[in-house]
This record gives C-alpha cells, sequence and structure tokens, in this order.
C-alpha cells in the first residue's frame, strides 16, 4: 500500500493540517493581544515605528511563508482525500476545501488592509529618522516636537492595524473550525 493512500497517513495529515491553522490563529491573536500594545507603550514615536518595522518583517519572512505552505498542504490534503476510495473518510475532503477557500481570503483582505497601514508606518519612520537622523540618543527640542508631533497619528495607525488584523484571527479560526469538523464528522 503506498504512503499517500494509507488511512493513517490522512488521518495524521489532516490532525497536523487542523493544528497548524489553529497556530496560525493563535500567532495573528498574539499580535493582537500583546505585541501592539507592547510597541504603542514606547516613550519614543521613532522607537514605537522601528518596533513596528521588526515586527512586520518577521511576520512577512516566517507567517506569509508558512501560510502559503500551509495552503500548498491544505490542497494536498484536499485532493488526497478526495481520491481515497473509503468513502467514509474521502467524504472529509469538503471540510477542508472549504477551509482552504476561506483561508486564501486572507490575501486580498491583507492587500486591501493591512499592507497600505504597513506602508504608511514605514514611511513615516523613514521620514521621521531622515528629519531626526535617525538618533534616539541627545534630541533636540525640534527633533523632539516632530516627534511628538506624529504621535497621535503613529497611535491612530497601530489601532487601525491592531483593528484591521481581527481579520487576520478570525479566518484561520474559521479554518480551524472547519478542519475540525473534518476530523470528527
Amino acid at each position: 500500500m503506498h504512503i499517500l493512500s494509507d488511512s493513517t497517513f490522512l488521518k495524521t495529515f489532516a490532525a497536523f493540517n487542523t493544528i497548524y491553522l489553529a497556530a496560525l490563529a493563535g500567532a495573528a491573536h498574539g499580535m493582537y493581544l500583546f505585541s501592539i500594545p507592547i510597541i504603542k507603550n514606547n516613550s519614543s514615536t521613532l522607537g514605537m515605528l522601528r518596533q513596528f518595522h521588526q515586527l512586520i518583517t518577521l511576520g512577512a519572512r516566517y507567517m506569509q511563508g508558512s501560510s502559503r505552505m500551509q495552503g500548498v498542504s491544505l490542497a494536498a490534503l484536499t485532493y488526497l482525500l478526495y481520491r481515497y476510495p473509503d468513502l467514509e473518510i474521502a467524504r472529509r475532503w469538503k471540510y477542508f476545501a472549504a477551509a482552504l477557500v476561506v483561508g486564501i481570503q486572507v490575501a486580498w483582505y491583507e492587500v486591501v488592509f493591512i499592507f497600505p497601514t504597513n506602508d504608511r508606518l514605514v514611511e513615516m519612520e523613514g521620514e521621521l529618522k531622515r528629519e531626526t537622523g535617525g538618533g534616539e540618543e541627545g534630541k533636540r527640542e525640534g527633533e523632539k516636537a516632530r516627534d511628538r508631533e506624529m504621535r497621535g497619528e503613529v497611535l491612530r495607525l497601530l489601532e487601525q492595524w491592531r483593528r484591521w488584523h481581527v481579520g487576520r484571527i478570525i479566518v484561520p479560526l474559521v479554518c480551524t473550525c472547519l478542519a475540525v469538523c473534518g476530523l470528527i464528522f
């Protein structure tokens, strides 16, 4: 018997995909619950912008890549289930296909709602660095004033990003629920 047609493999693969979807939802929730509030506590606007830039850099490096891999993995699982000869197991493909279709929605959502805020905050970081020389130490009075002037807009954009980020939590959570249905029904 080929490994890809073994029901134990498929069940394990399905469980892995379900757990991974839950982990993505958890990571997104952690950014909402912890990361942005911590960034907002920084006393320096430039410090907030630098921390946010680091957050989105790491998110792009790890979360986007892992989300793409998750999509491929979910598509492969859906196909393998669809082609499985035992109808009791094969009928579960619909739940995982639904999770895949729902999960793909994050891509356009990020482009429309999240990325413009990311871009604006990174742009503001560049502006503030240019205007202040990029240093935190020994700020002159004019530099401090510009830092304070931008703070309100930065806080507003961080809160906007946080609100939009709820979509990044809900979508993988819904996918997890669909995958759990595929495991138990």
